[in-house]
């Protein structure tokens, strides 16, 4: 893989949501995140979606997320497994989701 910059009129959406699981809790959020990336990679628009865990933090998630445009990101946050998940992995976060929105800078 190259680390060739996206080019100035990409219109690709790129997120990274943080999740930080309550003490005792990490096993269950990792298992729903994992089910979530799954089902998110079928959604229209996925380009990446990609569940990662702190190695300095056992207690943090991270996923990274690149759509083809931001309406994707829209629909995909609309879509049922999105719902199910926030709505079960409530119960096992310590602190509310943060969402990082990013752009490539070249």
């Amino acid at each position: 893989m190259t680390n060739t910059p996206a080019p100035a009129n990409d219109t690709a959406t790129y997120v990274i949501p943080v999740f930080k699981a309550k003490p005792g809790h990490a096993d269950e959020l990792e298992q729903l995140l994992a089910v979530l990336q799954t089902a998110s990679r079928r959604d229209d628009g996925c380009i990446e979606y990609t569940v990662i865990s702190d190695e300095q933090d056992r207690n943090t998630f991270l996923l990274y997320e690149k759509w083809t445009e931001a309406d994707a990101l829209v629909l995909h946050n609309e879509k049922q497994h999105v719902v199910d998940f926030l709505a079960s992995a409530a119960e096992h976060m310590a602190e509310p989701l943060n969402v990082h929105r990013l752009r490539p800078i070249a």
